[in-house]
């Protein structure tokens, strides 16, 4: 019986690393196939003076929008590593809610192939990517609600600072997408032939971001001037 009392913490730690392994491969394998999407353009014989530009633009929109997938998914990975690093146990919620985040990781390169072959059909992939975005962001709030707020216990003692801070980032960056994409959504259909308004329901999304960064610097500061006051011997 003691033999197995000391062998289960080592077989739920090995069950823990299959875990975050597994979520680290479907990343690799999603950044991955990011790039087979683009291909060089095809270079006809001659061209016109300025034939080049007109050829290689659409080759470096696509480059473009490859590289703001993977700059996403390379943050997403980060916020997801981070959250794994204050993990010391997993249950079933977990695991659901981990791969409910990996469904939307899986589908970003056919919302990024959607995107670079938009054509004249701007909107459905526009919507498209705009909405595996703020799946991403709603799969990461869930878990860190979950480890943080509904099941502590899988989590490790102390770092409150830390994860507090995570917590609010990740609920602030999915609450930026989600009202910004709802915001873009209704623009068009509301208001279906006027552009001004169109255009400018896209600036909301980097206006939120920005007021979040300073939401969450304020945030920071405060907890941190809370924890150093509390240090102190009264």
């Amino acid at each position: 019986m003691s033999v197995i009392k000391e062998a289960k913490p080592a077989h739920r730690e090995f069950e823990l690393d299959r875990a975050v392994l597994f979520s680290d491969a479907v990343f690799a394998i999603a950044i991955t196939l990011l790039i087979i999407e683009i291909k060089l353009p095809t270079m006809p014989a001659q061209l016109p003076p300025g034939g080049y530009r007109q050829v290689l633009n659409p080759f470096l929109m696509e480059f473009f929008t490859f590289a703001m997938s993977f700059l996403f998914i390379g943050t997403f990975w980060k916020w997801h590593l981070h959250l794994c690093r204050f993990l010391q146990h997993y249950d079933d919620g977990l695991i659901h809610r981990n791969l409910f985040f990996l469904f939307f990781i899986v589908t970003f390169p056919f919302s990024t192939g959607a995107m670079m072959h938009m054509g004249n059909h701007f909107m459905l992939p526009l919507y498209i990517y705009l909405f595996n975005l703020a799946g991403c962001l709603a799969g990461l709030f869930w878990i860190s609600y979950y480890i943080f707020q509904r099941k502590p216990g899988l989590a490790v003692a102390g770092l409150h600072t830390e994860k507090e801070l995570l917590y609010q980032r990740l609920k602030y960056s999915f609450l930026t997408m989600a009202f910004g994409f709802t915001a873009i959504a209704l623009a068009y259909f509301i208001y279906p032939d006027n552009t001004t308004i169109q255009n400018l329901s896209f600036c909301l999304i980097p206006l939120l971001i920005f007021f979040n960064h300073f939401r969450l610097k304020i945030k920071k500061r405060n907890t941190l001037r809370l924890v150093h006051v509390g240090d102190k011997p009264s």
